[in-house]
């Protein structure tokens, strides 16, 4: 074989063995980083437009992430929140960031962090679903199903 027809050759060669050692190796999948589950929503009592939302939020990277917000269509406000005793009373309020610590978790939950909802739209029941979308600090965006749940007592 000339030196013309080599180069080629061995070019085929290469191509055709990563070829098959791309066919014979099973594709790795994507880990996501941030994940959302367990999300769940009050169902508003009483006539009321607002409630409060509450998911447990994973990071299984190495750099701490901070939700900055949240949205959803069914209700027309959306806010982070938290609950804090000050002078013996829980308080509600607003809050620009919740932090998920690498390798770590927040769950956001009844007395704690939160996203609070305004302006419910509709009137949604126990077993209602709606989409819940946080964003992240590195624009990450996370969309996950939230349930409406009637407060237990409530009948």
């Amino acid at each position: 074989m000339t030196e013309r027809h080599l180069l080629p050759a061995l070019l085929m060669t290469v191509l055709c063995t990563a070829a098959a050692f791309a066919i014979a190796r099973p594709a790795l999948a994507q880990t996501p980083v941030l994940t959302a589950h367990d999300a769940w929503a009050r169902e508003p009592m009483g006539g009321r437009n607002m409630t409060g939302v509450f998911v447990v939020v994973e990071n299984a990277g190495a750099t701490p992430r901070a939700i900055v917000s949240a949205s959803t269509d069914a209700a027309e406000k959306v806010e982070l929140h938290e609950m804090k005793t000050d002078g013996g009373m829980m308080r509600m309020s607003p809050v620009k960031r919740i932090d998920v610590p690498a390798k770590g978790k927040v769950e956001l939950k009844p007395g704690s962090f939160h996203v609070m909802l305004f302006g419910i739209k509709g009137k949604p029941a126990a077993g209602d679903t709606m989409q819940l979308t946080l964003t992240f600090d590195d624009g990450t965006k996370i969309t996950t199903p939230a349930q409406f749940r009637r407060p237990e007592g409530m009948k």
